[in-house]
């Protein structure tokens, strides 16, 4: 059974306005340009004047804050943000973003690194958006201002693809009034609705016959509708699906939701954890692609 939707029309996402991010790890200059063509992907399949996009950047670990080489990765960055934004921009301002944060020091991982990973990006990112002075943003590229208005973020690993027009279609069933997060007395627990909507996540078929090993491990790849079922054991009996970290999530409730519940340096693999307070919807009938990956020496460093 699949969660009711907004019914927006082509191009249209009735003012909701929706930021499209990669949190990634940013080393060198091969990565820049890797991840940048992915938001331009991501931007030709996905065009809307309310739907924005932003590479939420940390530098490497380090031993020092600051290394040699992190100043010419970070300004690489922001110059193709800006090629991007001046060949697809308009005059309100372009649909791409830059936000690079600066190392801090981690004493149980002994280097400086960015705050909590994935999960601090995130955090540091809803707070920017929610105009809280803290921040350890020290790039920032794009109209700020804009991103004061963003109700819904989808969020997308690197290797992750959008297909043309799934934006549109998360941000329909996020804004459905039947799928609006309702809490409970107390504030914080979610009594109906949901936080966060997990599409259904397949590998893309071009990574699975990239080696010898992909083709064994990756399984059947693709989408076939007439062999596969479209449905959620856990989001048919019980209501609520899984979070595995690509996604869309309403700022505000979501934020209300772990607000105060994460102590900082115990959670590594966040997903689950607040998919669990926050409530998840899954959409079966809506699907994103990954890489698989080419080795074993590259499963085993994601693993």
């Amino acid at each position: 059974r699949f969660l009711p939707k907004m019914g927006f029309d082509e191009g249209l996402t009735a003012d909701v306005r929706t930021v499209v991010i990669i949190p990634s790890l940013v080393a060198d200059a091969e990565d820049v340009e890797s991840l940048v063509q992915q938001l331009q992907i991501h931007y030709l399949g996905n065009q809307d004047p309310h739907l924005h996009f932003a590479l939420l950047a940390d530098f490497a670990d380090a031993p020092r804050k600051h290394m040699p080489g992190d100043d010419a990765i970070a300004e690489q960055a922001r110059a193709a943000i800006r090629r991007l934004n001046s060949k697809y921009g308009s005059d309100s301002g372009g649909p791409f973003y830059l936000l690079y944060r600066e190392r801090r020091w981690n004493r149980s991982e002994d280097s400086w690194m960015g705050w909590e990973r994935k999960r601090g990006n995130l955090r540091d990112f809803n707070h920017l958006l929610r105009g809280k002075t803290h921040s350890n943003y020290v790039v920032k590229e794009g109209r700020l201002d804009l991103l004061r208005e963003v109700k819904y973020v989808i969020t997308l690993d690197a290797d992750t693809s959008l297909p043309r027009g799934s934006a549109r279609r998360l941000i329909g069933t996020l804004a459905h009034p039947l799928n609006q997060a309702v809490f409970d007395p107390e504030g914080h627990k979610v009594a109906s609705g949901y936080t966060i909507l997990q599409p259904r996540v397949e590998i893309s078929p071009q990574s699975a016959n990239r080696s010898l090993f992909a083709q064994l491990y990756a399984g059947e790849a693709g989408v076939d509708i007439y062999s596969r079922t479209l449905s959620d054991a856990y989001q048919d009996l019980f209501g609520e699906g899984i979070y595995v970290g690509k996604g869309i999530y309403d700022v505000d409730a979501f934020e209300r939701s772990v607000e105060g519940l994460v102590p900082e340096n115990t959670i590594l693999s966040h997903d689950l954890f607040e998919g669990s307070l926050g409530r998840v919807g899954s959409v079966t009938d809506i699907t994103l692609f990954e890489d698989y990956p080419p080795d074993y020496l590259s499963y085993a460093y994601r693993s």
